[in-house]
Protein backbone atom coordinates (compact mmCIF):
# COMPACT_ATOMS: atom_id res chain seq x y z
CA UNK A 1 0.00 0.00 0.00
CA UNK A 2 0.92 3.85 -1.28
CA UNK A 3 1.58 5.88 2.10
CA UNK A 4 1.75 8.73 0.16
CA UNK A 5 -2.13 8.11 -1.18
CA UNK A 6 -3.38 8.44 2.29
CA UNK A 7 -1.46 10.29 4.45
CA UNK A 8 -1.56 11.14 8.16
CA UNK A 9 -4.96 13.19 9.13
CA UNK A 10 -3.00 16.15 9.70
CA UNK A 11 -2.69 16.81 6.41
CA UNK A 12 -6.31 15.32 5.54
CA UNK A 13 -7.79 13.26 2.64
CA UNK A 14 -6.95 14.02 -1.08
CA UNK A 15 -9.12 12.30 -3.55
CA UNK A 16 -6.58 13.32 -6.59
CA UNK A 17 -3.79 11.07 -4.95
CA UNK A 18 -6.22 7.43 -5.01
CA UNK A 19 -4.92 5.18 -7.67
CA UNK A 20 -6.82 5.21 -11.22
CA UNK A 21 -8.85 1.90 -11.54
CA UNK A 22 -10.47 0.87 -15.14
CA UNK A 23 -12.89 -1.87 -14.60
CA UNK A 24 -12.89 -4.45 -17.59
CA UNK A 25 -15.92 -4.60 -19.64
CA UNK A 26 -17.18 -7.88 -19.01
CA UNK A 27 -17.51 -6.74 -15.22
CA UNK A 28 -20.84 -5.06 -15.18
CA UNK A 29 -22.53 -8.36 -17.09
CA UNK A 30 -21.26 -10.50 -14.69
CA UNK A 31 -22.27 -8.56 -12.37
CA UNK A 32 -26.16 -8.35 -13.42
CA UNK A 33 -25.88 -12.06 -14.21
CA UNK A 34 -24.67 -12.83 -10.50
CA UNK A 35 -27.61 -10.97 -9.44
CA UNK A 36 -29.86 -12.23 -11.46
CA UNK A 37 -28.85 -16.03 -10.11
CA UNK A 38 -29.24 -14.51 -6.08
CA UNK A 39 -32.75 -13.52 -7.55
CA UNK A 40 -33.78 -17.12 -9.24
CA UNK A 41 -32.57 -19.13 -6.46
CA UNK A 42 -34.49 -16.64 -3.89
CA UNK A 43 -37.45 -17.12 -6.05
CA UNK A 44 -36.66 -20.55 -6.10
CA UNK A 45 -36.63 -21.02 -2.14
CA UNK A 46 -39.70 -18.83 -1.40
CA UNK A 47 -41.71 -21.58 -3.74
CA UNK A 48 -40.22 -24.19 -2.06
CA UNK A 49 -40.91 -22.66 1.09
CA UNK A 50 -44.66 -21.61 -0.01
CA UNK A 51 -45.02 -25.20 -1.53
CA UNK A 52 -44.04 -26.63 1.72
CA UNK A 53 -46.45 -24.75 3.69
CA UNK A 54 -49.16 -25.85 1.40
CA UNK A 55 -48.82 -29.47 1.38
CA UNK A 56 -48.29 -29.41 4.80
CA UNK A 57 -51.86 -27.42 5.49
CA UNK A 58 -53.22 -29.71 2.98
CA UNK A 59 -51.94 -33.08 5.48
CA UNK A 60 -53.08 -31.51 8.36
CA UNK A 61 -57.01 -31.38 6.43
CA UNK A 62 -56.15 -34.87 5.63
CA UNK A 63 -55.54 -36.14 9.10
CA UNK A 64 -58.31 -33.57 10.74
CA UNK A 65 -61.15 -35.38 8.48
CA UNK A 66 -63.02 -37.90 9.81
CA UNK A 67 -62.00 -41.52 8.60
CA UNK A 68 -65.00 -42.95 6.48
CA UNK A 69 -67.22 -45.26 7.33
CA UNK A 70 -67.15 -48.27 5.62
CA UNK A 71 -70.97 -47.89 3.68
CA UNK A 72 -72.32 -49.97 1.54
CA UNK A 73 -73.72 -48.77 -1.65
CA UNK A 74 -77.70 -47.20 -1.15
CA UNK A 75 -78.54 -48.87 -4.40
CA UNK A 76 -77.31 -52.28 -2.69
CA UNK A 77 -79.41 -51.55 0.43
CA UNK A 78 -82.59 -50.59 -1.58
CA UNK A 79 -82.36 -53.82 -3.51
CA UNK A 80 -81.81 -55.62 -0.24
CA UNK A 81 -84.92 -53.66 1.31
CA UNK A 82 -87.20 -55.01 -1.65
CA UNK A 83 -86.37 -58.39 -1.60
CA UNK A 84 -86.91 -58.44 2.38
CA UNK A 85 -90.25 -56.24 1.99
CA UNK A 86 -91.60 -59.19 -0.45
CA UNK A 87 -90.34 -62.03 1.52
CA UNK A 88 -92.32 -60.19 4.25
CA UNK A 89 -95.41 -60.22 2.42
CA UNK A 90 -95.03 -63.68 1.36
CA UNK A 91 -94.94 -64.54 4.72
CA UNK A 92 -97.20 -62.25 6.47
CA UNK A 93 -99.97 -62.68 3.98
CA UNK A 94 -103.15 -60.40 4.93
CA UNK A 95 -102.87 -60.88 9.11
CA UNK A 96 -104.06 -57.75 10.61
CA UNK A 97 -100.92 -57.79 12.93
CA UNK A 98 -98.61 -57.82 10.53
CA UNK A 99 -100.12 -54.77 8.97
CA UNK A 100 -99.70 -53.18 12.62
CA UNK A 101 -96.54 -54.17 13.06
CA UNK A 102 -95.00 -52.77 9.45
CA UNK A 103 -95.93 -49.30 10.42
CA UNK A 104 -92.30 -49.16 12.24
CA UNK A 105 -91.06 -49.60 8.55
CA UNK A 106 -93.75 -47.05 7.44
CA UNK A 107 -92.09 -44.97 10.08
CA UNK A 108 -88.27 -45.14 8.53
CA UNK A 109 -90.12 -44.88 4.56
CA UNK A 110 -91.23 -41.67 6.20
CA UNK A 111 -87.83 -40.68 7.49
CA UNK A 112 -86.29 -41.42 4.11
CA UNK A 113 -88.63 -39.81 2.02
CA UNK A 114 -88.09 -36.72 4.06
CA UNK A 115 -84.26 -37.23 3.16
CA UNK A 116 -84.67 -37.48 0.05
CA UNK A 117 -86.48 -34.40 -0.45
CA UNK A 118 -84.07 -32.07 1.21
CA UNK A 119 -81.28 -33.69 -1.13
CA UNK A 120 -79.89 -35.98 1.62
CA UNK A 121 -76.37 -37.46 1.10
CA UNK A 122 -75.40 -41.39 0.98
CA UNK A 123 -73.85 -40.66 4.55
CA UNK A 124 -76.90 -40.32 5.57
CA UNK A 125 -79.25 -42.24 3.12
CA UNK A 126 -77.09 -45.65 3.89
CA UNK A 127 -77.87 -45.87 7.77
CA UNK A 128 -81.73 -45.21 6.95
CA UNK A 129 -81.50 -47.94 4.34
CA UNK A 130 -79.94 -50.26 6.74
CA UNK A 131 -82.43 -49.71 9.84
CA UNK A 132 -85.30 -50.48 7.35
CA UNK A 133 -83.69 -53.37 6.82
CA UNK A 134 -82.90 -54.58 9.81
CA UNK A 135 -86.40 -54.07 10.73
CA UNK A 136 -87.65 -56.16 7.90
CA UNK A 137 -85.20 -58.76 9.12
CA UNK A 138 -86.36 -58.60 12.71
CA UNK A 139 -90.60 -58.67 11.57
CA UNK A 140 -89.86 -61.71 9.27
CA UNK A 141 -87.67 -63.67 12.12
CA UNK A 142 -90.69 -62.94 14.24
CA UNK A 143 -93.51 -64.19 11.76
CA UNK A 144 -91.01 -67.45 11.31
CA UNK A 145 -91.10 -67.93 14.61
CA UNK A 146 -87.03 -67.23 15.12
CA UNK A 147 -85.27 -65.16 17.57
CA UNK A 148 -85.81 -61.70 16.14
CA UNK A 149 -82.32 -60.10 14.80
CA UNK A 150 -83.26 -56.76 15.08
CA UNK A 151 -86.34 -55.24 16.92
CA UNK A 152 -89.37 -54.43 15.66
CA UNK A 153 -89.73 -51.03 17.09
CA UNK A 154 -87.66 -48.85 15.69
CA UNK A 155 -87.02 -45.05 16.87
CA UNK A 156 -85.42 -42.47 14.60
Amino acid sequence: MNDDAFPARDGGFDARRLPEFAPSPQLWPRIVAARRRQQRARRWRLGGAAAAAVGACAAAAWLALPAPLAQRDVAADQRESRRLEREWRDLAGAERSAAAAFASVRLIDAALQAAYDRGARPEELVPLWQRRNETLRGLIGYVRGAAMDAPVVVRI
